[in-house]
C-alpha cells in the first residue's frame, strides 16, 4: 500500500468523520452484504457525499441508483478493471464533483428534515 500511497488512519471521532474524508480525493464507500443487500440506509450514505470527496460505490449499482439517483451510477466501482474507474476519477476530478454535486441537490430535496417530517405527518394522520 506504501508504494501506492495510499495512506490509512487510525480511528476518528464521529465530529471528524466528515472533515478527514475531504482529504482524499475520493473515498470507497463499502457496506456489508447485508446492509446492501437491506437497502438500509446508515450515517456513512450520507457522510461521504457531504464531504468534500469523490465517492466510489462498492455497493450494488440498483441500490446506488434508488437511493443517489440516475447519475451516481457512474460512480459506482466496476467489478472489471476497477482500477480504471479509480485512475479516471483522479485525471477528471471536475467531471466527478460535477456528478457528486447534483446528487447533493437531490438528497438535499428528498431527504430532508422537512421532508422527513411531512412524511411523519403523513403517517400519523393516515
Amino acid at each position: 500500500m506504501r508504494q501506492l500511497r495510499v495512506e490509512a488512519f487510525p480511528p476518528i471521532n464521529f465530529g471528524a468523520v466528515v472533515e478527514h474524508m475531504s482529504k482524499g480525493v475520493f473515498m470507497p464507500v463499502i457496506y456489508r452484504p447485508l446492509f446492501n443487500h437491506l437497502r438500509l440506509v446508515t450515517c456513512r450514505t450520507f457522510e461521504t457525499i457531504a464531504a468534500n470527496t469523490i465517492p466510489l460505490f462498492g455497493m450494488d449499482e440498483s441500490y446506488v441508483r434508488e437511493f443517489y439517483g440516475e447519475s451516481a451510477a457512474e460512480l459506482v466501482m466496476p467489478r472489471e478493471k476497477p482500477h480504471e474507474k479509480i485512475l479516471d476519477i483522479i485525471s477528471r476530478p471536475e467531471h466527478y464533483a460535477g456528478i457528486v454535486a447534483g446528487i447533493r441537490a437531490g438528497l438535499a430535496k428528498k431527504h430532508s428534515y422537512q421532508e422527513r417530517i411531512r412524511e411523519l405527518i403523513r403517517i400519523v394522520e393516515a
